[in-house]
């Protein structure tokens, strides 16, 4: 064989070999392709779970902080009344008094959104928009966190101390737990008890009215934020 024919032959054989590397590279290229997509819809899917079920949860929790303000602003109308007639105590509804210690705390499961963050993966989801917004979604929570915390201090704190040492409380942090938990008996729900009236236990109750109402207020760009990463998920899919 001449010197020509075996270069050729070199050649050849060395073009296959780099077109066989390329091809089983480009296999491998196409198999962790459709590997990770694979793996970005599951985690797309089970995000798109967790919202909807964090949504309901928001929802949920605002519903009760409504329910809260609508008792605390009864008490506080009452008291105002009260106040400029002049009279010292006023009869108020055991459930009224019993909703304003209610200090209930928003909470979510979000287990796949804090194992992407927590293991640096959430560069998995392709979608610039999305990664943002799954990037910055706690901020709008710590919000609601910090006057839900506020709310919660002052319920535990100044408004059960100024009440406790101006007339009788028992039975009120029970009722309170029942409640919530909708366990509350009729005999209860029809109790009430006299209240005395002062500026001071009007301005517990004013403040405790004041930080529902920026507790409530955080819910809107909460469920907003919940609702673009929503429609952004259902636009990845």
């Amino acid at each position: 064989m001449s010197k020509r024919a075996i270069a050729g032959r070199l050649v050849l054989e060395s073009a296959v070999i780099i077109a066989s590397i390329l091809a089983a590279f480009a296999l491998d290229t196409g198999w962790e392709n459709a590997r990770e997509r694979r793996e970005e819809r599951e985690t797309l899917e089970a995000l798109r779970a967790e919202f909807s079920s964090a949504r309901e949860n928001v929802l949920f929790y605002r519903s009760i902080q409504e329910r809260i303000l609508t008792s605390v602003t009864s008490v506080v109308d009452s008291l105002d009344s009260a106040l400029s007639r002049g009279e010292a105590f006023v009869e108020l509804p055991d459930t009224a008094l019993s909703w304003a210690y209610i200090p209930p705390t928003t909470t979510v499961s979000l287990g796949t959104l804090d194992g992407l963050i927590g293991s640096g993966r959430l560069g998995i989801v392709r979608d610039r928009r999305l990664r943002s917004a799954l990037g910055s979604w706690g901020m709008e929570l710590a919000e609601l966190a910090e006057e839900e915390t506020d709310s919660r201090n002052l319920a535990y704190g100044d408004l059960d101390r100024t009440l406790r040492v101006r007339m009788n409380t028992n039975g009120l942090w029970a009722a309170a737990n029942r409640l919530h938990d909708g366990t509350l008996s009729a005999a209860a729900q029809n109790a009430s008890r006299s209240v005395p009236v002062d500026t001071e236990v009007l301005g517990v109750f004013h403040l405790r009215q004041s930080i529902l109402f920026h507790a409530i207020d955080e819910f809107d760009p909460l469920v907003a934020a919940v609702d673009t990463i929503l429609e952004l998920i259902e636009g990845s899919l």
